[in-house]
């Protein structure tokens, strides 16, 4: 008996049907989207590292970041460090943020020098032009060309030098900071690095020998560490979660409120107006755990729809905010679908506890009296 009810309830009234869903998609949605600006924030920031594709970066002691620290090493242990690690590539970068002004417009940016002929450290998502090959060059983010009205062809100034734009790369857009690509002599010139380097970059002949390597390089030379990519990418997610989990967490947490309040309007208004069927049904012998069961499954099949409707909205929403604005990375996961999906399931629960209270309530004479 209750689950056909529970069904013909919620289908009864079409347009109240689409107003629950919908407010209930919305709710979930803004939580995905949160969830997803958190994590495309997090994964735009350490995109660099997490395309590099080396086994083992050597960093200054103490700078265990990229974009949170800033290492200085001297280029001179290159072939030292080759060695040790028994590294069949290697190569070195700068790396470093500066202020890139065209005109009055004034953007931070993470500067990047890298070797051409290395293979290692470049743009890994080329979306126009071609690649560096000479000292005066320079790779743009693309989103970055666009908000300076820059173009492929057109001659910037960074760090009083002037570059020649040859190409726009894609993936590289942040709203803090996104990416922009010269050769190495010509990021050294620029942040003032005599024979210095940010990182030395280390592809291994053999991997399993990871640890002998780390321990080698560290032994040999005290002051370097040897760290694996994603553990420099991990202390930058940290230092960037320390500035902005706190305030993400608070959105969460009032969309969370928000979600559980829609959910138990839509379960108790949907009691009040049927008080009197089920008062009926209590007069007829239906128990009021059968009743309680009706409730519920009225409440997990209004969040089932609004869950489906909640993860179309957010995915769309997501498409729509990166089209129009490139340097939000929105990055809904399907880990935070599944998160989402118990979230629901727990607040459904939550959201039926007041329709049950007011259904125990009901007073059978007073329902034949109306």
């Amino acid at each position: 008996m209750s689950v056909p009810l529970a069904r013909r309830n919620v289908f009864f009234q079409k347009g109240k049907l689409i107003l629950s869903v919908l407010s209930i998609g919305a709710s979930l949605a803004m939580i995905l989207l949160l969830m997803g600006f958190r994590e495309g924030l997090y994964s735009a920031l350490t995109a660099y590292v997490d395309n590099l594709d080396v086994d083992l970066i050597a960093t200054q002691s103490g700078n265990e970041g990229v974009v949170s620290a800033n290492s200085v090493l001297p280029g001179r242990i290159h072939n030292d460090l080759e060695e040790l690690a028994d590294a069949r590539e290697a190569g070195h970068i700068a790396v470093a943020g500066v202020i890139f002004t065209v005109d009055e417009d004034k953007s931070p940016i993470v500067l990047v020098g890298y070797e051409p002929d290395s293979g290692l450290g470049d743009p890994w998502n080329l979306g126009d032009g071609r690649y560096l090959e000479q000292d005066d060059e320079i790779l743009l983010d693309t989103w970055l060309a666009q908000r300076s009205g820059v173009a492929i062809g057109d001659t910037v100034e960074l760090l009083s030098r002037e570059f020649n734009v040859v190409g726009l790369t894609k993936g590289t857009a942040s709203w803090m900071a996104p990416y922009a690509f010269v050769t190495l002599p010509a990021a050294q010139e620029a942040l003032g690095l005599v024979d210095s380097v940010s990182y030395h970059l280390l592809r291994l002949n053999n991997r399993a020998n990871l640890d002998t390597a780390k321990d080698a390089i560290e032994t040999r030379f005290p002051n370097v560490r040897a760290i694996e990519p994603d553990q420099i990418a991990d202390t930058d997610r940290r230092a960037i979660a320390a500035v902005m989990d706190r305030p993400i967490n608070v959105l969460l947490f009032v969309a969370v409120i928000i979600g559980v309040a829609v959910m138990a309007l839509t379960s108790y208004t949907s009691i009040m107006d049927r008080l009197r069927e089920y008062g009926l049904l209590k007069a007829v012998g239906a128990k009021p755990l059968r009743l309680n069961v009706v409730v519920i499954q009225e409440s997990l099949l209004n969040s089932s729809l609004g869950l489906i409707t909640g993860v179309a909205l957010a995915y769309s929403s997501a498409a729509l905010i990166m089209a129009q604005w490139p340097q939000f990375n929105v990055t809904i996961l399907p880990d935070s679908v599944w998160k989402i999906a118990v979230l629901g399931l727990i607040m459904t629960l939550l959201a039926a506890i007041l329709p049950i209270r007011r259904l125990d309530r009901i007073n059978v004479l007073d329902v034949f009296k109306a």
